[in-house]
């Protein structure tokens, strides 16, 4: 496997040393149920291999998706809410708003070219900073986790924590929706120099958000009900739940970033071909591919059932981070492994790390049967009727 580039993020992750792989779960013997039925416990498909460029995830007939190369440490967590976690990020979204709103004070109230450049200069200098600090708690977060200093729970409402005070600064730095932002600002006035940063610290921040901490923050301040998150610390995070029926997902390889700037741009539709295959080729919406500021390009993509969205560095034309959204009742999953016992058969798909596993449950004559699924001796939950559970 080619050695990836050293991340160089300040204050943005480590690398590590191979890590061994935990040893395969062991058989179970099959309990009965009241009903009858068997709790089935059984070594579920190996997971695919990972790589440091996305792989094939449930099916050939779905995205791409990236994995971690080295894990430390990894959990099931459900998030709950923090009080004392809900009046720090309210505050720190307080301060960016009114330092933006200063900032749009200061760049109405006067027409000189050379008082404007350093205002926006010296707003992207701030912001530099805030971004530093985001990425430095993450990345120690991150260190104590996989280190056994901090609990999943924990971590992964810090990732949560993180991920809303970072929503606030990347809308105050650039954004698609909203015309006033410091990118626009800096490169409606032509100080193009500062609209290359403002870009860098936008695209550096897609290391510390995504949708499943998205859910997490939400959890955390008490706007929405609990989920059950799976969360993978190495080089690199993984997270990923079960929302509404939806597989939401999202990594982050600072190893195959790098800050230099001056990439090929004109190699972006073939290196997201390359990276992503079966949904340029079966995309339901336009890519949209931007490239600005010579860092990297965003690449977002609407397929049959889902939604990709990830950031290419232009430089060792990696992702660094990818974030996807299935819907499950439509998620191609190929069948891995059968395993056949007491006139019932349990098939287990095609998986990875943190990713979605079909589990069927039929009889001899190939109808479904209702069972309760049990990994690990932990009952996951009921096929039901239609002898299928998503897990």
């Amino acid at each position: 496997m080619p050695s990836s580039s050293p991340h160089r993020f300040v204050g943005c992750g480590r690398t590590r040393s191979h890590v061994p792989r935990p040893p395969r779960p062991r058989r179970r013997p099959p309990r009965r149920r009241d009903d009858g039925h068997a709790r089935r416990q059984r070594d579920v498909a190996t997971p695919a291999e990972p790589s440091d460029n996305p792989i094939v995830g449930t099916s050939e007939r779905s995205s791409h998706v990236l994995l971690l190369t080295e894990a430390d440490a990894a959990a099931y967590d459900e998030p709950n809410a923090s009080v004392t976690s809900t009046l720090e990020t309210g505050h720190a979204d307080l301060a960016i708003d009114l330092q933006f709103g200063e900032v749009e004070q200061r760049l109405v109230a006067t027409d000189n070219r050379s008082a404007r450049r350093e205002i926006l200069q010296n707003a992207t200098d701030e912001a530099d900073e805030r971004v530093a600090k985001l990425c430095a708690r993450a990345t120690a977060a991150n260190d104590a986790y996989r280190d056994g200093e901090m609990t999943a729970v924990a971590y992964v409402r810090t990732l949560g924590a993180v991920h809303a005070e970072a929503s606030s600064l990347s809308s105050m730095l650039w954004s698609t929706s909203s015309p006033g932002t410091l990118y626009t600002y800096a490169i409606g006035n032509s100080f193009s120099e500062t609209g290359t940063r403002v870009y860098q610290l936008r695209a550096q921040l897609a290391t510390v958000e995504g949708p499943v901490r998205e859910r997490v923050a939400k959890v955390v301040h008490g706007d929405r009900d609990q989920i059950r998150v799976h969360v993978t610390a190495g080089n690199g995070i993984m997270l990923s739940t079960i929302d509404d029926s939806q597989y939401v997902r999202e990594t982050v390889r600072p190893d195959n970033a790098d800050d230099s700037l001056g990439g090929d741009f004109s190699e972006a539709s073939a290196i997201t071909q390359a990276q992503y295959p079966w949904p340029a080729n079966q995309s339901t919406s336009p890519c949209i591919t931007e490239t600005h500021g010579g860092y990297a390009f965003y690449y977002r993509t609407n397929y049959g059932h889902g939604q990709i969205t990830a950031y290419i560095d232009t430089t060792t034309e990696r992702v660094y981070a990818e974030h996807h959204q299935q819907t499950l009742a439509q998620l191609p999953a190929d069948a891995e492994r059968n395993d056949t016992e007491n006139n019932a058969t349990l098939t287990t798909s095609r998986t990875y790390a943190g990713g979605p596993l079909l589990v069927r449950m039929e009889n001899e004559a190939s109808e479904p049967l209702d069972t309760t699924v049990s990994l690990n001796g932990t009952v996951a939950g009921d096929t039901g009727a239609d002898g299928r559970l998503w897990l």
